[in-house]
């Protein structure tokens, strides 16, 4: 097998990820989809040579891991926040190569992928999960123009603005739920 089949594969997997992220009308199970796709994301982003998605997937991971732990289990407020400047800091050193390889090499395509780094987190801090789908509607349309030209992204993406349209449209009785209902 060749790096190159395995990231076809890794990216019809996060085809499959992203069908469950955007689905389920939990919180906690949404959560856990997440984690699912955050490690699956990781390593399809090393191997594709994007550094904002695999920050997005570290930081994604992270932030599941710290709301998680905060909102559905009962952990010591310590043990939160070591877990959190570990992470945190491990993110921000990415981060830091990551720009610098930007600013030495600049695009609009990465500059929008930044943007989408940054929506998706919003929406994954959200406890609510309407907050939650109109951020993950945004970055459906930004990711669209991010990753233009890579099928599984633009598919990812194309799903993201249909089901955020539709559970907008369709899914009033869940709108209102909060990681506290749970």
């Amino acid at each position: 097998m060749n790096l190159e089949f395995i990231s076809e594969v890794l990216g019809w997997t996060s085809v499959a990820f992203y069908v469950g992220l955007t689905m389920f009308n939990s919180m906690k199970f949404t959560r856990f989809a997440a984690f699912g796709s955050a490690t699956n994301d990781i390593v399809w982003a090393i191997l594709m040579g994007w550094w904002p998605k695999l920050i997005l997937n570290l930081a994604v991971a992270s932030l599941n891991t710290y709301r998680f732990a905060k909102d559905f289990m009962d952990v010591n407020k310590h043990i939160i926040m070591v877990l959190g400047s570990i992470m945190g800091s491990g993110i921000i050193y990415i981060l830091y190569v990551a720009i610098t390889a930007f600013i030495a090499d600049p695009s609009v395509f990465v500059a929008l992928q930044f943007l989408d780094l940054f929506v998706i987190l919003m929406a994954l801090y959200m406890t609510s999960l309407t907050r939650y789908r109109q951020f993950m509607l945004l970055s459906g349309f930004i990711g669209m123009f991010a990753y233009y030209g890579n099928p599984q992204m633009m598919i990812i993406k194309s799903m993201v603005i249909s089901i955020m349209c539709y559970k907008f449209m369709f899914d009033k009785g869940q709108n209102n739920e909060t990681a506290e209902a749970v």
